[in-house]
């Protein structure tokens, strides 16, 4: 099959409907800046995660005993929190980025913010469920483990906790990986959490998700918003992503299609 590359021509290339110079590079989102909003939203309206973590989230929230309090921990803008507030009694959110924590206050007025990093955050109250999605990409990996046992011991007799991160084998972990040489994979955490007196219980579950795009530019744009997860390495041109993304995740007819299957870490604590 012909590359759509060279059909479009080898000199220039596109993001978001802009020609892009052989020399542009893929770009460094600030999570309070509009262009990372806008490949945010991008990257939404291509997937069914969003869908697919919502249903997993809300079986294990309605099948709690006692929904009193929430913690969201990292909860960024409150998108997420605010979906799940309803639920409870009263909600704990833990964001520490400013900007985030402002957006957090406006999307979820009823919510207790705490902008403190989670090492440095002593909840009021113990939580019947804790969530941290997608966090664990910004915490070191050698503090990985102290970071659980934190969170763990914010749990209230009978509650769940759930960490969320992208399988390190979705066609989206395997990229990060190729261009960034760190993979992420909460299996470490499964076995850490089991060791933790007390009686937790602990389980890896994988929700499958994929991402859809009907053209190169688009597929480049989600996969430049996926790319932004850090440590970042050398600056990646945007040429190489198009060809990865070309050679990776080209199904022929249907457009572009790769996997974002999500791995959830539920522990629990004995009631």
């Amino acid at each position: 099959m012909t590359s759509r590359i060279s059909r479009r021509g080898r000199d220039h290339h596109s993001r978001g409907g802009a020609h892009m110079t052989r020399d542009a590079h893929v770009r460094s989102f600030v999570s309070s800046g509009p262009d990372y909003h806008q490949a945010f939203k991008t990257f939404l309206a291509h997937t069914d995660q969003k869908d697919k973590a919502l249903a997993w989230l809300r079986r294990e929230v309605e099948a709690l005993q006692d929904r009193a309090v929430m913690i969201d921990v990292g909860a960024g803008n409150g998108k997420l929190t605010s979906w799940l507030t309803s639920y409870f009694g009263r909600v704990i959110a833990i964001e520490p980025n400013p900007s985030l924590a402002a957006e957090l206050r406006a999307a979820c007025p009823t919510a207790d913010v705490l902008a403190t990093p989670i090492a440095a955050t002593l909840p009021p109250a113990a939580g019947n469920f804790v969530l941290c999605s997608h966090v664990f990409y910004h915490i070191p990996e050698l503090e990985w483990e102290s970071n659980l046992r934190q969170l763990m011991g914010w749990l209230a007799p009978g509650g769940v906790m759930a960490v969320a991160l992208q399988n390190p084998r979705s066609d989206c972990m395997r990229m990060v990986e190729h261009f960034n040489g760190v993979p992420f994979d909460l299996g470490k955490l499964d076995r850490v959490a089991e060791t933790v007196p007390g009686g937790f219980e602990a389980r890896l579950e994988t929700v499958p998700a994929h991402i859809r795009a009907a053209d190169l530019g688009t597929a480049c744009e989600i996969a430049e918003f996926v790319l932004n997860v850090p440590p970042r390495q050398s600056p990646t041109s945007w040429i190489d992503l198009e060809r990865y993304v070309e050679e990776h995740f080209n199904k022929a007819d249907d457009g572009y299609r790769f996997s974002c299957h999500q791995d959830f870490l539920r522990v629990s604590r004995p009631g």
